[in-house]
């Protein structure tokens, strides 16, 4: 029996890993949580938890110290300058309590990569354009140089965009797919998208735990990639939705403006201070403009009803260039039966304890 421990288990990722875990013969977990707020999760699903000080290192070492697994989501609150100090003395009282010989998983992001906010599409930044990415990076460095200190095996997995029936991204595609009978998608149909199910997920890491990959840097996305075609049929299916998904990159709907549009796009922000001290001065030009815009719209015709809508979701696109762990459940029609499945057995928990 693989004891495991979850670190920050009452955030999504951590309560939703906890709960799919309970699907893998030989694993037992415990979730370690902080605040007796998050103990409804765990006594509905009837996860074993325990309510620590994270800071007393006395504790941490009795608790962590009998887990051969420790599976770390806490990211902590504050100041900006404060969080790297914070998780480092943080992750070192972790490293303090483990046994030589366990492994220890960081779970990260794949804006670790570095990307500014604004990019859509992954790569790797030899500076990170965000305080995020700086951070993220110094931690996964600071766990591997504790790892070889201790004789811990540290994995540092770098997530994409984490999907599954308990996650607000869900609620988000599911909301914004009703909302809308024609769903604007920022990308082509086939671009590769950066995705992971909880139940992959967990299967990397039982995987690791099983030795059948080496303790270092990964990128935790499906192996083969969807395309974001197959990540929207997928969420159509799931709900029962019959919005029409309409695939436009950003680039080519700017193509696709006219040259009087772009520039009132431009202005938009801009377009009380212009009302105020330019176009009340100049009515002659007001009614020019406005013109040039319903003339604009008219001879647009479909396109002017696309070029009006906005994107529906973010999503980061594109093949990262730090290996992934191959050998998953991606199909999207596995994934789909696994979900449903978790969310009734979910669901049927919840009706039992309110009967």
């Amino acid at each position: 029996m693989t004891r495991i421990g979850i670190l920050g288990a009452s955030s999504q990722s951590g309560s939703s890993v906890a709960l799919f875990l309970r699907k893998f013969p030989e694993i037992e977990v415990t979730c370690f949580i902080r605040s007796s707020y998050s103990k409804v999760f765990f006594e509905l699903t009837g996860i074993p938890y325990r309510l620590i000080d994270t800071n007393d290192e006395v504790v941490l070492r009795q608790n962590l110290g009998e887990m051969d697994v420790i599976l770390h989501f806490s990211y902590p609150a504050g100041q900006l300058h404060e969080i790297l100090s914070r998780s480092k003395a943080g992750i070192g009282k972790v490293f303090k309590a483990l046994k030589p010989g366990s492994l220890y998983f960081y779970m990260s992001s794949i804006m670790a990569y570095g990307m500014p906010d604004t990019e859509k599409w992954v790569r790797h930044y030899r500076l990170p354009r965000t305080s995020y990415a700086y951070i993220k990076r110094s931690i996964e460095k600071y766990t591997f140089r504790l790892g070889r200190k201790t004789g811990v095996k540290v994995y540092n997995f770098r997530l994409g965009q984490v999907h599954g029936f308990l996650q607000s991204v869900n609620g988000s595609f599911r909301k914004n797919l009703s909302d809308n009978n024609i769903a604007l998608v920022d990308g082509h149909a086939d671009d590769a998208a950066n995705i992971i199910f909880i139940h992959p997920l967990c299967e990397a890491i039982v995987q690791c735990i099983q030795g059948r990959h080496r303790p270092g840097l990964y990128t935790l996305v499906a192996n083969p990639q969807w395309t974001l075609k197959e990540l929207y049929e997928y969420y159509l299916h799931y709900y029962g939705l019959s919005s029409h998904i309409e695939y436009l990159p950003g680039d080519d709907k700017k193509k696709g403006q006219g040259f009087i549009q772009r520039c009132l796009n431009l202005a938009k922000p801009y377009r009380s201070l212009l009302e105020t001290y330019v176009l009340m001065r100049v009515p002659a030009l007001a009614v020019r403009l406005k013109g040039s815009f319903r003339r604009g719209e008219r001879s647009l015709g479909r396109n002017s009803v696309i070029n009006g809508m906005d994107y529906v979701d973010y999503n980061l696109l594109g093949t990262p260039s730090i290996p992934s762990i191959p050998g998953l459940t991606v199909s999207p029609a596995q994934i789909l039966q696994i979900e449903k499945e978790m969310e009734a057995f979910y669901d049927s928990l919840i009706s039992a304890k309110y009967k």
